[in-house]
């Protein structure tokens, strides 16, 4: 296993911005607003070689509001899973209360793990002076870096990787199924993933907005490898203030481009919204798998036709995207989950399919004499074979004499006569027609 080394200190000390440097990425939102970070946020790195994983965290403090608790809480199980851990304090704003207080609980509790002290934001010869005074937490020999900058930060890394015990990294090649968590604010999506992980992984609250960033956890099933990435809720664009919603946002649809399949979580009390309608969109757009959870559904009053009239509902409302299958879940009450799960890898693996071209063209003559084409022009249409192309997806090629007599009511024939044939459920699939 890769070591892990976990970033915590209190709010807007510059965690975000060494996690984004370290990772070389831009993975973790950074903005100047205390609390942007709140949820544990894992990536990994390489420094001389050695590969590790970074933990950014949320700010260690002491307020009694929901967030600012979940987030002490999240800081204190970072510490625990870390190997080595750097703690990030800020030489601007000087020593605070609250940089002594984890200091003083970091002796007390960890004594055993590697702690390096780093003031962040050391930016010239002053500044260097005024860092001394972070000797006072107890910590004898701090490191003085710039997170925005860079300069001090190679050294710093120089002597946490040569703190990792010696092992031999071991690379197989990378069957893991991706799943893209996606969906309004509030829908249950961190719930989810802590159902599945049997963790509290990531901060749960009625609070709409509370995940910000994209968030990946790792899991098995049935000795299958699984990454769950958790983003935040997508917003109506029209009430994406610039700045902090808006990057949650975009890393949402970065996520989409990231997965497998993506997994779109509604609730069953407000049912599926315009805004469901357009991640959806955005997901076949990206050519993704999809499948539809219906969450909270142990809280709907039901009948043995619920189910059927609520789905029913949906397919209503996305039309011809009527492949997507309709799973009823409740993450309190883990119902369906790991059926869920089981769903959306066959999916993946739908969309991985490769189908013979013979395979396909005994198809394509088989419903092309049962139903032959029509053309408005009245010029004959003749579809004379069709061929798998290698993409991430399925992607096929027919080859006529006229592309443009192909009705769009016959590609639509054609598809389904496919996805029946050879099921493709949950996946999109591009039929291109082409001149021969």
């Amino acid at each position: 296993m890769k070591p892990l080394v976990a970033l915590v200190g209190r709010p807007n000390v510059g965690k975000s911005t060494l996690f984004n440097r370290i990772t070389r990425s831009r993975s973790a939102i950074t903005d100047s607003m205390p609390g942007v970070t709140r949820d544990r946020h894992i990536a990994p790195a390489d420094w001389l070689g050695r590969h590790f994983m970074v933990m950014d965290t949320g700010g260690f403090c002491h307020d009694k509001d929901t967030i600012s608790t979940a987030m002490l809480e999240q800081t204190l199980t970072a510490i625990r899973e870390a190997d080595v851990i750097l703690f990030l304090v800020d030489v601007r704003s000087g020593l605070a209360y609250l940089d002594l207080d984890l200091s003083r609980m970091l002796k007390k509790n960890f004594p055993d793990k590697p702690v390096y002290l780093v003031v962040n934001k050391v930016e010239s010869r002053q500044l260097t002076f005024e860092a001394e005074e972070f000797r006072k937490t107890g910590f004898s020999d701090p490191w003085f870096i710039s997170a925005r900058e860079g300069t001090g930060v190679a050294d710093l890394l120089d002597e946490v990787v040569a703190s990792f015990p010696e092992h031999h990294d071991t690379e197989k090649e990378d069957d893991t199924t991706r799943l893209a968590i996606i969906g309004r604010p509030n829908v249950g999506k961190s719930s989810f993933v802590n159902a599945l992980l049997g963790t509290d992984r990531h901060i749960v609250s009625d609070i709409p907005g509370t995940t910000r960033d994209a968030i990946d956890s790792s899991f098995k099933r049935n000795g299958k490898d699984f990454l769950l990435i958790d983003t935040a809720g997508l917003r109506k664009r029209t009430r994406i203030d610039k700045g902090i919603e808006f990057y949650s946002s975009l890393r949402t649809e970065q996520s989409i481009e990231r997965c497998d399949v993506a997994l779109l979580l509604i609730d069953a009390t407000q049912g599926l919204e315009k805004q469901d309608i357009r991640i959806v969109q955005m997901a076949v757009e990206k050519k993704k798998g999809i499948l539809i959870l219906v969450n909270k559904w142990d809280i709907v009053e039901k009948d043995s036709k619920t189910s059927k009239h609520y789905s029913d509902g949906i397919y209503d409302q996305i039309g011809s995207l009527s492949w997507i299958p309709v799973h009823f879940i409740s993450a309190l009450t883990r119902k369906n989950l790991y059926k869920a799960i089981d769903t959306a890898y066959d999916i993946s693996r739908n969309r991985q399919k490769t189908i013979s071209t013979s395979e396909l063209n005994r198809f394509l003559q088989d419903v092309l004499q049962q139903t032959p084409p029509s053309s408005k022009s009245g010029r004959e249409l003749k579809i004379k074979y069709m061929t798998q192309i290698g993409a991430p997806y399925p992607l096929f090629a027919l080859f006529c004499n006229n592309p443009e007599l192909v009705l769009s009511n016959y590609k639509r024939f054609l598809e389904k006569k496919l996805r029946q044939t050879f099921d493709f459920t949950g996946v999109p699939v591009v039929m291109r027609y082409r001149r021969k």
